[in-house]
């Protein structure tokens, strides 16, 4: 007891030193550093500041004068495209840039934070003054084989990427056996003017329960197969076809299978779709359902004709980002039943208050 209390009593006279010491800036900054709000939802936001040493972080935007606003997207050769946009602020109003970097689908985490970094530097460059720029150093790596002729690199997959995915779960008791296994593949391919999508899902869940002797079993399988195949007609404007084959003994569903085309307008152009997005997708098709068992309707096999019409709008900008979709659906069969889902995400920053707010 006597020795807890005396470390207590070290922890609080060390308190005070500690703080003093948080207050002061570290020695290697410069008091001339710019005050940069960083705005990534997905960034090692801890491997940044280490190294970036030359500026200020601030986690309140209003006592920045730089706003770096990070977004990201799929590419068609399946890595991600960061887009960095750097927004004055205050006597900096005014002054902005959007670089871009592209991350090779091989990349590592790693390789990928280290070069979204190096590009994040050269951003914050204009805003540094003289005094911190005395003390910057530039390297250049340059390129491995200089006299090969410059050119646009051979595709030999013809941007196809394909990818293969496996889990398994097993959880084993006295009485109670769990098993689960899952897998799937994807081929997908992304270009100007395409757009290919194709999945296929497999999924087989078993349990095993023993009491006095007696085993039960229950078990349930399912597969699933996706594809969707999408033509651009211009910057606003789409139309392809979705075709959707399946199985489950859950949803009694022995095969079923959905066939849709589908038309889709975007307000705005799609090479903006980082920043912001607000399409409408109209989709008109069949849906033919054969059951495994009889329903309680008395049915074995179904087919009926919907309609959906979609609207989704996503925003990400320097006060905050929004999420929200509508959709709507209805069996032309009867016409008084039907389907509104409604679904909006948000993430606000109000620069008044300087405070973030998250609505569901």
């Amino acid at each position: 007891m006597r020795r807890f209390l005396f470390a207590a009593l070290c922890l609080l006279g060390l308190q005070p030193i500690l703080a003093q010491t948080n207050a002061n800036p570290p020695a290697s900054r410069s008091q001339n550093a710019p005050l940069v709000f960083l705005d990534c939802d997905f960034c090692d936001v801890s491997y940044i500041r280490r190294q970036i040493p030359f500026v200020n972080w601030v986690r309140d935007r209003e006592d920045a004068i730089v706003h770096v606003l990070i977004t990201r997207s799929r590419t068609a050769a399946g890595g991600r495209e960061y887009l960095l946009d750097f927004i004055g602020l205050k006597a900096r109003e005014g002054t902005g840039q959007s670089l871009p970097y592209v991350s090779p689908p091989s990349y590592t985490n790693d390789e990928v934070r280290e070069g979204m970094t190096g590009i994040l530097k050269i951003g914050l460059l204009p805003f540094l003054d003289l005094p911190v720029l005395s003390r910057m150093r530039v390297d250049f790596a340059g390129a491995q084989d200089t006299d090969s002729p410059l050119g646009p690199e051979v595709d030999r997959w013809d941007s196809w990427v394909f990818e293969i995915e496996a889990s398994g779960y097993l959880e084993k008791e006295t009485q109670r056996t769990e098993v689960s296994l899952d897998g799937g593949v994807t081929a997908d391919r992304v270009t100007e003017q395409w757009r290919i999508r194709n999945y296929l899902d497999l999924d087989y869940d078993e349990d095993r329960f023993e009491a006095s002797g007696v085993t039960s079993r229950s078990s349930s399988e399912s597969w699933s197969h996706r594809s969707v195949v999408t033509r651009s007609l211009g910057p606003h404007l789409s139309a392809g076809v979705s075709l959707r084959a399946w199985s489950a003994t859950y949803d009694n569903v022995d095969f079923g299978l959905r066939i849709a085309p589908a038309v889709e307008y975007s307000y705005w152009p799609y090479d903006m779709d980082q920043k912001a997005s607000l399409t409408v997708g109209y989709y008109v098709g069949q849906r033919r359902l054969d059951y495994a068992e009889r329903t309680v309707y008395g049915e074995r096999k179904e087919t009926r004709f919907n309609q959906t019409l979609d609207v989704d709008l996503r925003l990400n900008q320097p006060w905050g980002s929004v999420r929200a979709s509508l959709e709507g659906s209805h069996y032309f069969h009867d016409m008084q039943r039907y389907r509104v889902v409604q679904s909006p995400v948000g993430t606000f920053v109000s620069r008044p208050v300087a405070a973030r707010r998250r609505w569901r």
